[in-house]
């Protein structure tokens, strides 16, 4: 069984452009005008001199889909350290570990199963699912719904061409190995150990929403693209957390999102003081909403301000 990362639908949806206005040539910079990028300088007041930087992921991509715009490439020659929820790399390196991690926090000792834990309604309706990614019922038996919630995701998004080589977080990782500094916000256990604590009824309205929405997963993927090219938080936020208020989803929300911010935010905040330049990359959804790190961060005293494309 290959590791898998966190839910990688929860990234980025949606753009607009951000315009400007020149005095001495109105019409070619209507032409020209650029959204900003998806891309955030932190920094403590009276210390423009010290910044962190901070972009959102798309976890999975196309191949040559991504392309980073200037100012983000500026802002990661400038840094010493690159922050990453998890290096892939290393869970790789320990797939034995890794695996033995998975079984044990996402699948069941029989003779208990995946059908005892789930409605009626979700049981009828998985078998079109899992006949259409290549799976047989008894391969998925012992998952619990959040793994079989993100293998169907993951597998889902290889079928339209995605992968996780084609994602920001792992291109970030290419550009910066052997030369900066990689830092892990959290670890494989703590991930997957989040997802295995949440209520069974929580997994498995994850697993039915993942169902339902699947017609659209590679749409919303394309779609995924032009948000991160736009810069658009707010977008974003409106997105992700239209169903925060709705206690059945509370959990998963509290669980994924704002329990791991506040967490992320005070990691990030020491490094803000540290001596070397930090350039943070976490799941864009991280970012955004009133729990999100910008907000989190600018709560806590710091400048954050979202750069623009040029440099």
């Amino acid at each position: 069984m290959r590791p898998l990362r966190l839910p990688l639908l929860l990234v980025a949806l949606l753009a607009t452009a951000c315009a400007t206005t020149s005095a001495q040539a109105p019409a070619a910079a209507a032409a020209v005008a650029q959204p900003p990028a998806f891309l955030w300088e932190v920094t403590r007041p009276g210390a423009p001199d010290k910044p962190l930087y901070l972009t959102g992921s798309i976890h999975l991509g196309l191949p040559g889909q991504f392309t980073f715009p200037p100012s983000l490439e500026a802002a990661l020659a400038r840094s010493q350290a690159l922050v990453v929820e998890l290096d892939p790399d290393k869970a790789q390196a320990n797939a034995k570990e890794t695996q033995k991690l998975v079984l044990r926090l996402g699948t069941y000792a029989p003779p208990d199963g995946l059908q005892a834990h789930l409605s009626e309604e979700t049981r009828s309706r998985l078998p079109e699912l899992l006949a259409k990614v290549g799976l047989p019922p008894a391969a998925v038996e012992r998952m619990r719904p959040w793994l079989l919630y993100i293998t169907l995701s993951v597998l889902e998004l290889q079928r339209a061409g995605y992968s996780e080589a084609g994602g920001i977080d792992r291109l970030l990782l290419a550009k910066a190995r052997d030369t900066k500094r990689i830092v892990e916000l959290e670890t494989m256990e703590g991930q997957l150990g989040m997802l295995a604590s949440l209520p069974d009824p929580v997994q498995e309205l994850m697993l039915r929403e993942m169902i339902e929405q699947s017609p659209l997963t590679a749409v919303n993927m394309a779609r995924m693209t032009t948000a991160w090219e736009g810069g658009n938080p707010s977008a974003l936020a409106e997105l992700l957390f239209t169903q925060a208020e709705d206690p059945a989803f509370q959990p998963f929300y509290e669980a994924l999102f704002y329990t791991r911010n506040r967490r992320m935010a005070d990691q990030v905040a020491g490094m803000v003081d540290a001596p070397e330049t930090h350039f943070v990359v976490v799941g864009a959804g991280h970012l955004v909403g009133p729990e999100g790190l910008l907000a989190l961060l600018e709560r806590a005293g710091f400048q954050v301000r979202q750069l623009p494309r040029e440099p």
